[in-house]
């Protein structure tokens, strides 16, 4: 009886052992869950700080080439106005060709001002050709004003 009580003692003592350690194991799987909850949840937060922060250069790089854009239209705008000042006055003398010339730049003054209205409308899979094609556009019609302003004034 002595043995069955030793060896029944034996026994409880390994299935306590068996317990624990299976409770152990249960208990770090757990937490290796929750750790992995937890780094879904901060790669989440991360990816959303990614998406806000990429959003924002892009607002800034939008607003950028808008001003861009409308510093090139007005200072058209302005040495226009002068021109036309002096044809009103009458010191300049305009030929066909000349006034060809001004209707042209008008019209492109006009197409990048539309231009400029579509950037709101640009997202990050379309905006670095958009911007492009606008800032050549851009560079093109400010050559054009800078040459017509320098041979007819």
């Amino acid at each position: 009886m002595k043995m069955k009580n030793i060896a029944m003692k034996a026994f409880t003592k390994q299935m306590n052992l068996i317990f624990i350690l299976l409770l152990s194991a249960t208990i770090l799987s757990c937490n290796s869950s929750n750790k992995q909850n937890d780094n879904k949840e901060e790669l989440a937060e991360d990816l959303q700080e990614v998406k806000q922060d990429v959003n924002a250069i892009l607002e800034k790089d939008k607003e950028e080439l808008k001003m861009e854009v409308d510093s090139a239209i007005t200072e058209f705008n302005e040495k226009l106005y002068d021109y036309e000042d002096e044809l009103r006055k009458g010191t300049k003398q305009v030929n066909s060709e000349t006034e060809e010339l001004v209707e042209e730049l008008k019209v492109k003054s006009d197409s990048l001002t539309t231009r400029v209205d579509e950037i709101k409308d640009q997202g990050e899979q379309t905006w670095d050709e958009f911007k492009e094609e606008l800032q050549y556009d851009t560079e093109n019609f400010k050559k054009s004003v800078e040459a017509f302003f320098e041979d007819n004034m």
